[in-house]
Formats: C-alpha cells, sequence, structure tokens
C-alpha cells in the first residue's frame, strides 16, 4: 500500500473523448475561421501543392488545434479519422485526383449519423447505442443539429432526432413533468437564435461594442458583426438569384444587374461580394453604418421587429428571417431548410455547369452561421462558470427581438416534440433595479405564456402551472473584466478587495460593499412590488443566484435572501382573499465550480445551512455531492488555490469534525488523525492571512458568525430593512456573553472585511497536494453532507449537458447523479439525494427536457443497470421535479383567470389604461393588416 503522502497527481491523465476529436475533425471544413479564411469549396484526398493546396493548409491547422487536446493520440489514428470524413471513400469507384465538393461532404456527414427518414428520424445506429447516440452529441456541440437534419438528402426532411427511450417519453406524455431549472436568457434553440439575429443585425440599435471577449470568432466583436450582416446579405442575395427564375445565367451576371439600386448600396453590395470570395478582412466596408443600410433594404421587417417585438412565436417566425418575409413562409425554420436545400439542389445539378462564385458565397454564409453557433453553445474543454459566462454574454445582441415571446419559446424548446408534456414550466429570470422595471418584465412573460395556455392547455389532462424565479447573479468585478479576459492578479480589483480601484469615487472600504449595494437595490425592487401587489406572488415564485460561483462568499446573500423570503411571507399573509399565495422560494446554484473538491463542498454546507435553512429549498447542480473523490484526486493531483480559501476549506472540515455550531443531521466518521493535522494548518494558515496565529475554534467563530450576523439569533437589534450598516451594527451589538472570546472573533471580522493587507496576504497561492489523507477527508465530508441534504429533503437540481461541459466529465457515465441518486441501491452508500431534471441553458448547452431525461438514461443503461431499474429511476426524478416545484395552481376570482387579473394588477402599477390590452390588439391587427 503506499505512503499516506503519496500524490496521485499524473497517475491516471485524463483522457479526451473519441467522439470529441472526430467531431472536431468532422466539422472543421465547415465551421471553422481557417476554412473561411481560404474559402474552401472541395476537399482533396492528394493534399498536393496545386489542386490541394488549401485541403493541406486546412489539415495543418487541424494538427495544431488538436495536439492541444488529443492526448494519446498517435498521427496515424487521426489521419483515419480526416480521411473517414473529409474524403467519401468507395473502394471500387475512389480516385485519389478527385475532390471531394463540400456539398457532398455534408450530404454524407449527415448520412453517418442520422437515418435517411421525414419527420422524426434515428441516429445512425452501425455501433452499440450509446457510442451513436454519443458521437452524435458530441458532433451537434461542433455543428448546429438544424443544418444535418436539412442536409439529409430524403424529402421532407427530419426535423428530429429521436434518442429517447419510449416507454419513459409515453409516461411523461400521460403523467406530464415540470421544467424547474431554465433560465429565460438562453431558453431557445439555435435556428430560433438565428431567426432572431436576423431581425437584429438590421436594428441600429444592436451595438457590436456591447460584447468585449477575447474569444468571439475573429477576436473581434465589430469584425464579427460585419461578416455576420455581409452573410445575411449573400444569404437573401442567393436566394433572390433562386426565385427569380431565371438562372440560366451565372450568378455574377444577376448580381450585375442589380446595379439600379440607389446610391452607395451597389458598391457595397460589391464588396460584400468580394470579401466572402476572399474571406479577407480588408475588403469588407470599415464601418458597419453601410453594411446595415444596405441590409435593411434586403430586409423588409428587420427594423420594424426591433421598434415592435413580436408578440408570438409564428409572428416571429414570419418576418425575422428575410426570406420567410419575402416568400410568405411561416412555419419554423422553414426558410433557413428552404435556403439551404434549395441551394444544395442548386449545386448537385448534373445539367448545370459549376457556378464558382454561388458556390463559394454558399459555403462562406454556412461557416459564418456555424461560427455564431460555435460562439454561444460551449465548446468542450473550456470547464468552469467563467467560461460559460462569456458563451452566455455573446446571446445578448441577438435575442432582443424575441423579448415579448420569450415564455412561448421556453415552453416550446422544453417540450421539444413531446408538446403539452411539460405541465409545470418555471423561468429564472435576471432581478431588476427597479419595481417598474420588473413589473414590465414580468407582464411580457405573463402575455407570452397567455399564448402557451392557449395552444397548449388542451393537450394536457393537468392545468398548466407557469411561475418565475427572480435570478441574482454573482460577478467577479465592476468592470468586467474577467469576462473581457484580462483579469488582474491576485484579486485586484475585485468585490472580494477591500479598497478595488473601481471604487475611487466613493472609497467604502469594505469587502463586497459595491455588489451588496447593488443587489440590495435589486431586493428593495422586488419587496416594493411584492408589497404593493401581493397577488403577484403567484407569479413570482422564487429566488436565485448563479453565475459565477467563485467570486461571492455565501454570507453576503444570506441577509438579503432572507429578508426577501420573510417579507414575501409577510405579504402573502395579507392578501384578503380565501386562497393566499405562498411565499417565495430559495434555490441556488452551488457546488458547481471549485478549485478543491472540498471547497465546493464547504459551498454547499453554507447554502444548506445558513441560506435554506428549512425552507423546503432546492441546490443547483451540487456537483462536488457527486463527484468520485479518489477519480476527482487522480485527474487533479495538486491544486493552486489562494491561502484565504483553504484556510475557510479547512475550518469548515475542522467544525464538521468538532460539531461546532452544526446541524444535528450532521454526522460524520473523522479519518484517522486529520483533526491534529487540520488544527496545525489552521495555525499556520491564520497567521499567513491575519499575522497573528489564530486558534481553531475562533476561526471557526468567525466562519459562523459570518453568516449568521445579519440574520442570525445572535444578533439583539431590530433590523426593519437590509441596509449597507446592518453588519457593522450587528458587529457592534453582538451579544458578548453568546462566545467565548468573541471580541477576538470580532476583530478578525474587521480585519476580514476592511484590512488591505489581510485581503493581499490572503491572496498568496497555496499548493495543496491531494495525497490519501486528503481523499479520506473528502469522502468523510462528502458522506456527512450526502446524509444532511437527503435527511432535509432538499432536491439537487441536475443538468446532465451543462454538467458534462461545465464540470468536464467527458463521459455521462461519470455522470454525479449515478452516485448521488443511483438506479439501484448500494451497499453502505449513504442515503441518496433526490434530484430533478432541468435543462439549464438550452442553447448553450444545445439541449432541451426531454433530451436530458434521456442521456441520463442512456447514460445509465451504459454503466450496466437494468432497463427495468433505469425505468423506475427516472420515473422517480419525473415525479421528484413535480414535487420540488415552486409553481402553483392559479385559481380564479371573480370569474376572471389568474392571468388576466395578474395582468391587470401589474398595468395598474405601471399606471396603464384599463383596456391598455384592447387597444394594443387593434394596433396589432392594423399592424398585420387585418
Amino acid at each position: 500500500m503506499a505512503n499516506q503522502s503519496t500524490p496521485y497527481g499524473g497517475l491516471t491523465p485524463q483522457r479526451v473523448p473519441e467522439a470529441y476529436i472526430r467531431a472536431e475533425i468532422a466539422s472543421l471544413p465547415l465551421a471553422s475561421e481557417v476554412s473561411f479564411r481560404m474559402a474552401i469549396t472541395e476537399l482533396n484526398p492528394l493534399l498536393d501543392r496545386k489542386k490541394g493546396k488549401k485541403t493541406s493548409a486546412l489539415w495543418r491547422k487541424c494538427e495544431v488545434l488538436l495536439s492541444e487536446h488529443a492526448s494519446g493520440w498517435s498521427l496515424d489514428r487521426l489521419v483515419a479519422i480526416r480521411d473517414f470524413f473529409w474524403f467519401d471513400y468507395d473502394p471500387n469507384n475512389f480516385k485519389v485526383d478527385q475532390p471531394n465538393p463540400l456539398h457532398n461532404y455534408l450530404r454524407c456527414l449527415a448520412k453517418r449519423y442520422v437515418c435517411n427518414r421525414p419527420g422524426v428520424s434515428e441516429v445512425t445506429n452501425n455501433e452499440n447505442f450509446f457510442d451513436a447516440t454519443s458521437h452524435y452529441r458530441w458532433l451537434i456541440f461542433a455543428l448546429p443539429e438544424d443544418l444535418l437534419l436539412i442536409s439529409s438528402k430524403t424529402e421532407p426532411p427530419p426535423t428530429y432526432v429521436d434518442i429517447d427511450p419510449p416507454l419513459f417519453i409515453r409516461c411523461i406524455h400521460d403523467k406530464g413533468v415540470s421544467e424547474i431549472h431554465q433560465h429565460i436568457g438562453a431558453s431557445m434553440d439555435f435556428k430560433t437564435l438565428w431567426m432572431s439575429a436576423l431581425a437584429a443585425l438590421a436594428s441600429p440599435d444592436v451595438n457590436p461594442g456591447s460584447i468585449i471577449d477575447p474569444e468571439m470568432p475573429f477576436k473581434n466583436s465589430d469584425l464579427f458583426f460585419r461578416w455576420l450582416l455581409a452573410a445575411a446579405i449573400a444569404r437573401s442575395l442567393l436566394m433572390e438569384y433562386l426565385v427569380s427564375g431565371n438562372k440560366t445565367y451565372p450568378l455574377a451576371d444577376f448580381i450585375r444587374e442589380l446595379r439600379g439600386i440607389r446610391g452607395q448600396l451597389w458598391q457595397t453590395l460589391q464588396q460584400v461580394v468580394l470579401a466572402l470570395q476572399h474571406g479577407e478582412d480588408e475588403l469588407l466596408p470599415d464601418e458597419i453604418f453601410p453594411l446595415r443600410m444596405l441590409y435593411q433594404e434586403v430586409h423588409p421587417y428587420g427594423y420594424e421587429a426591433w421598434k415592435k417585438p413580436p408578440e408570438t412565436l409564428e409572428e416571429a417566425w414570419k418576418k425575422c428571417d428575410p426570406i420567410a418575409a419575402r416568400l410568405s413562409l411561416s412555419s419554423p425554420n422553414e426558410a433557413e431548410a428552404r435556403f439551404v436545400r434549395r441551394c444544395l439542389a442548386f449545386m448537385e445539378d448534373p445539367g448545370r455547369k459549376p457556378d464558382e462564385l454561388f458556390i463559394t458565397l454558399f459555403w462562406q454564409v454556412i461557416r459564418l452561421r456555424n461560427l455564431l453557433y460555435r460562439s454561444v453553445v460551449q465548446r468542450p474543454m473550456t470547464a468552469g462558470l467563467q467560461w460559460f459566462i462569456r458563451f452566455s454574454d455573446r446571446l445578448k445582441p441577438f435575442r432582443k427581438p424575441l423579448r415579448k415571446i420569450r415564455t412561448e419559446i421556453s415552453y416550446e424548446v422544453a417540450c421539444g416534440i413531446a408538446k403539452g408534456s411539460v405541465v409545470a414550466l418555471e423561468i429564472r429570470s435576471t432581478a431588476k433595479d427597479t419595481p417598474e422595471e420588473l413589473a414590465q418584465d414580468l407582464c411580457e412573460l405573463t402575455e407570452s405564456w397567455e399564448h402557451v395556455v392557449q395552444k397548449y392547455s388542451s393537450l394536457s389532462s393537468r392545468n398548466l402551472e407557469f411561475g418565475v424565479l427572480l435570478l441574482f447573479a454573482k460577478a467577479r468585478d465592476q468592470e468586467k473584466r474577467w469576462g473581457h479576459g484580462d483579469p488582474p492578479a491576485y484579486g485586484s480589483e475585485t468585490h472580494s478587495e477591500p479598497l478595488p480601484s473601481f471604487t475611487k469615487e466613493v472609497q467604502l472600504g469594505r469587502r463586497y460593499e459595491l455588489f451588496f449595494a447593488d443587489l440590495k437595490k435589486k431586493v428593495m425592487a422586488a419587496k416594493d412590488l411584492i408589497w404593493e401587489k401581493p397577488t403577484i406572488l403567484w407569479l413570482l415564485r422564487g429566488i436565485d443566484v448563479a453565475a459565477d460561483e467563485l467570486s461571492i462568499p455565501t454570507w453576503v446573500l444570506v441577509p438579503l435572501f432572507n429578508f426577501l423570503e420573510r417579507e414575501s411571507a409577510f405579504a402573502a399573509a395579507s392578501v384578503h382573499d380565501p386562497i393566499k399565495p405562498k411565499s417565495l422560494r430559495i434555490t441556488a446554484h452551488v457546488g458547481e465550480d471549485f478549485r478543491h473538491l472540498m471547497e465546493g463542498m464547504r459551498r454547499i454546507f453554507e447554502t444548506v445551512h445558513y441560506l435554506l435553512r428549512r425552507s423546503g429549498g432546492r441546490i443547483g447542480h451540487a456537483t462536488a455531492l457527486g463527484y468520485d473523490p479518489r477519480q476527482w484526486a487522480e485527474q487533479t493531483g495538486s491544486v493552486m488555490m489562494p491561502k484565504e480559501e483553504r484556510l475557510w476549506d479547512l475550518v469548515f472540515e475542522w467544525r464538521l469534525y468538532t460539531a461546532f455550531e452544526t446541524p444535528y443531521e450532521l454526522r460524520i466518521d473523522v479519518p484517522p488523525q486529520r483533526i491534529g493535522y487540520l488544527e496545525n494548518q489552521i495555525r499556520s494558515l491564520s497567521r499567513d492571512v491575519f499575522g497573528e496565529e489564530q486558534m481553531p475554534h475562533i476561526m471557526a467563530l468567525v466562519h459562523h458568525t459570518l453568516h449568521t450576523l445579519w440574520s442570525g439569533p445572535e444578533v439583539n437589534v431590530h433590523q426593519p430593512e437590509v441596509c449597507l450598516e446592518s453588519f457593522d451594527l450587528a458587529l457592534k451589538s453582538l451579544n458578548t456573553e453568546f462566545y467565548y472570546k468573541n471580541k477576538d472573533a470580532s476583530k478578525l471580522i474587521e480585519l476580514y472585511r476592511t484590512n488591505e493587507l489581510v485581503f493581499r496576504r490572503g491572496q498568496q497561492l497555496e499548493n495543496v497536494t491531494i495525497d490519501h489523507s486528503e481523499i479520506s477527508a473528502l469522502f468523510a465530508v462528502q458522506d456527512a453532507l450526502r446524509r444532511l441534504v437527503s435527511i432535509r429533503g432538499i432536491v439537487a437540481e441536475v443538468n446532465p449537458s451543462s454538467n458534462l461541459l461545465i464540470g468536464n466529465l467527458m463521459d455521462l457515465r461519470n455522470h454525479p447523479t449515478l452516485r448521488l441518486f443511483p438506479p439501484e441501491p448500494q451497499e453502505g452508500a449513504p442515503p441518496p439525494v433526490r434530484i430533478a431534471i432541468g435543462s439549464d441553458d438550452p442553447i448553450i448547452f444545445s439541449t432541451h427536457l426531454m433530451r436530458e431525461y434521456s442521456l441520463l438514461h442512456n447514460a445509465a443503461i451504459s454503466a450496466g443497470y437494468s432497463e427495468h431499474s433505469v425505468g423506475a429511476w427516472l420515473e422517480t426524478i419525473r415525479c421528484t421535479s413535480m414535487d420540488a416545484r415552486f409553481t402553483t395552481a392559479w385559481p380564479c376570482f371573480g370569474g376572471k383567470n389568474m392571468g388576466d387579473s395578474l395582468l391587470e394588477e401589474l398595468g395598474d402599477f405601471l399606471h396603464r389604461p384599463k383596456d391598455y390590452r384592447k387597444f394594443k390588439n387593434m394596433g396589432k391587427r392594423r399592424r398585420d393588416g387585418c
């Protein structure tokens, strides 16, 4: 047996899934900046210096990209996969000097993965089913799924790929399911976002400078926007050429016939065509203005869709896409399907001489669309929430035309093709600064929900339920420098610094003060609206915290959340109706992002013990509870982390072992000799951070007091509302007899919050080697926390695709759910943690609710569990999702449905006229020409 101090690092290097390597090689000709720059239209098997020069350059770039991730892969393996995808091989009819045109390449790629079957299709299964679905799943992280389906040779093309377990899906249809974790800002699929982007690009209010991200395509958001406008213009140009009825002459002649368009527009069109033809930035117009002017000529409803956003999804499909508006198309994605299929048919016409300009422009348009897809769908190998935030921020300018139909889109994407199966929808919407902004947002969401009820209520045996959770987003710094790719060293200029430079105007001098002030403003806005209109608690059902988990500690949030929860309870009780709404519930994203696994579990403990208390809340993701500590240690080896975070981890662990102010349910088996190690480390690290050695029980008291000063029983002072001074008031009025030596704790708290030198010392980095002792502690703490969460009935919200990418799981058979809540009982394991399934951010993880259930089903079957066990397991998860939902059925008052009542209440708060909705509908009918 190895020595106790032997590290695990490097013993089992992490391997990259073969499915990822295949997907990257397959997608490179269609979705990479390098293929766009070379304007590739065919792949040459010889890779020679004449005809195959571009293919050779593309492969060289592919080698460079894969060398960063393809651990353990030889060039022979990589070349074999390249040949398999890039070059169509028929041993009886293969010519090594015959290039493979991209239209044939795309057709073959679609056929390799999706069966040629109209309507609902299946993955092509030449291997076992799990491998087939896994390879397909990784491919659609690299390429839009709708492109593969549209490219199928069957007529009509498939619209959905079925990987769903049939018996469970039938159960979902019959009994219904709840979507309990979906963020409204990302609750769409890519074809919907693309439709919206085609309208947003026409609006002068969409500012490319709003995205500052070094990982944007072309490394520049303004340049990427100009290329997208060029693609949108060329897309409409190609379709106009195809529908003009006279394709006997080439596209170049058709373009010359357009000389009559007014003013500078003709010159701009020439620049667009030339720039796309060569993939060169210098050939594009330097400014976005002329491109937008030309596009507004092309798109009859583009600017209107911005000024007067569509109020139904059907209206959006009609107007947002210029091709749909031109051809009077209204079905979902019909315009994109018509464009791609007609272009492919044109290029494949054997009686027509190839039109090189047409072919080049088409593939350049497709590549730019695919690059947009890859910029908003989280890329594999970019684990952690800081990467996720970048992908999320890129959505903002493109989704704006959808703002009035967000709920309808959210419901559509949750159901997939199983329309009406989702009977309870919870969406998370960002908290607002003022009650008026919040009321306006809730109005739009409710109006959109009424369209859902009208469309789908007849398909369900239950009344459809809807609820909104206010999302409070954590942030690393005021200036978003982390998101812009230039984070200052050692935590400087972040909210954790007592005197960050961005507070020059107002030197508050306490950690997290500005963040607290911003969050307090949003909390007070929600409180004011709830007290003014308490019946909105039928709609407003909970509060959540998410985004950059490591940026803000739990103790900053505790008073704000507890205050709002308490105020909502009082407001609900004040409603005079016999049926009263319930107070707000709490959930929190936690335990998803961490440097050390112990850090993730500490944050889960803080959330469960101090934030949720016994409110019946939920925790989002909580993957730290399900990771196998030994497997995590083998892949990690050692961790570099700030000393103050390591100190809090060790203090938390010491508290568990000594039962220092911990729940009585939290029983733990103490690993041998671990307490002595902890006490030595706590004294050493506290000296490094605070400049003076501290005893473990004093540091434990500091940790506990930080989380209770604003709202715990230790405070003996009346606090009518949360205010910036409340922490200091609580600190001064702390009961001097409550704890032994509390003056020492008070002093340390004050130093921690205000002293710049203490902060700087805490940012020193500690290298933590993951040895046997550390692993034993992780197992002990994890078992105890799982027991606590299970006993308290707290439900973990699981999002498989999100966890796969953010947690870098590589394979869903490693998903923490299979340890947290296994399909079959595990001997000697702690009680299972109840879980519910959500889709999180459907577009960012290229998923939807039904697919998340299907992925878990396939992973469990592949892991060796029986079909019967897995079926019963998924049914339990479905029931838990229903039981743990925050939504409630809406009653009727005075013969009026709750949706209308809520809109009246919100309209009254916003001082709208009583007949506002009637006038609004009349205006809409006039705009539609009725």
